[in-house]
């Protein structure tokens, strides 16, 4: 990079991402958080893999970010934190 080059990171796409939808339509917004309701509800662990620990950094903040803004402070839906744990092999003796 030179001097002239201005570095854009990850949380600097993920603000620009939250005001654009910030600034759409309510309505619009509502469907969107519908849609992700819906695709948490029909695809559970796809939605979870996704806004989880598991995924890329980006696709879970990205995800993450898509959901809150389009919702109001009051109906923002916490998601649980996914936790992996590793498990030892039961053994068949």
């Amino acid at each position: 990079m030179t001097d002239d080059d201005v570095f854009v990171g990850m949380y600097d796409f993920l603000e620009a991402l939250e005001a654009v939808i910030k600034a759409a339509d309510p309505e619009k917004r509502a469907a969107l958080a519908d849609v992700i309701d819906g695709y948490g509800d029909s695809c559970p662990d796809e939605f979870y893999w996704a806004m989880g620990g598991q995924a890329p950094t980006l696709l879970s903040n990205v995800m993450m970010a898509i959901d809150v803004s389009c919702r109001p402070e009051s109906q923002s839906k916490p998601r649980p934190a996914i936790r992996l744990v590793d498990r030892k092999p039961s053994s068949n003796e």
